[in-house]
């Protein structure tokens, strides 16, 4: 599976976004610290892992091993500024999930925008079932 959305931002605020703490806990999990090479997630849908880096390039790219799967942000300079970013993921992919997360990652860093709901009946999803 793979997904890909441009965001105006450079790739350098993608790649920061993705990979510290504090930018992943501004688009995608209520925390996310990193101690050794290790992400200890804990999401909105109560969720919680511990979820290993297996590649990190600045500003070009973030492979880490996210529930079951490998999630990998590929990032490339734009043409004309801002950033080419594909999200691929090499297991069983919730694809509203993945499309989720890409838009809030894009909501983040081009806006400063939080586009989770923080209710915790409702999904991460923007259209529950």
């Amino acid at each position: 599976m793979e997904r890909k959305v441009f965001c105006a931002s450079a790739p350098n605020d993608v790649y920061r976004a993705v990979s510290t703490a504090l930018g992943r806990e501004r688009f995608w999990a209520t925390s996310a610290p990193e101690s050794g090479g290790v992400i200890s997630f804990a999401l909105g849908d109560g969720r919680t892992g511990e979820c290993r880096i297996e590649e990190a390039v600045q500003d070009e790219l973030y492979r880490l091993r996210y529930f079951g799967r490998t999630l990998t942000f590929t990032l490339a300079a734009g043409e004309t500024g801002g950033t080419a970013l594909t999200l691929s993921s090499d297991g069983p992919a919730d694809d509203a999930e993945v499309v989720s997360l890409l838009l809030r990652l894009k909501a983040s860093v081009d806006f400063g925008v939080d586009l989770r709901n923080h209710d915790d009946t409702r999904t991460a999803s923007y259209a529950d079932s």
